[in-house]
């Protein structure tokens, strides 16, 4: 599950980090999280294939290939559950979680994105890798 964390951790990292450099023009969806952006999108893509398939093929001796795939997976479903939040947030009337991690919102801000990956990284890891 290293390679699932990593690539969930990557994937807010490349989101973020691209969106900023590009300006973030092309708004992902406005009325559920203004931030995010379609640059923010591609550039989590790229980082989460990145490392899944460096991490893939490290820790599991998996293919690229399977890395790629993993990556993919992570980026789209860490946005679906980032976006998820945002929108139980936005209906409960609340900008953070909570205040354990100042600048970065509660806990569930940082795990949201971990807990829509973890089972379908699961699926796949077990899907490419099978048991020894």
């Amino acid at each position: 599950m290293v390679a699932c964390l990593a690539t969930a951790v990557a994937s807010d990292i490349g989101g973020y980090t691209a969106g900023v450099l590009s300006g973030g023009r092309h708004k992902l969806a406005p009325n559920v999280s203004p931030g995010k952006s379609w640059e923010g999108f591609a550039g989590s893509a790229v980082t989460c294939v990145i490392v899944a398939g460096v991490s893939m093929a490290w820790t599991l001796h998996a293919a690229v290939w399977q890395g790629v795939v993993l990556g993919l997976a992570v980026a789209c479903t860490a946005t679906i559950g980032d976006l998820g939040e945002s929108l139980l947030k936005r209906d409960i009337g609340i900008k953070d979680m909570g205040t354990l991690l100042p600048g970065h919102g509660g806990i569930m801000d940082r795990l949201d994105s971990v807990l829509c990956t973890a089972p379908v990284a699961w699926l796949l890891i077990t899907a490419f890798v099978p048991p020894s």
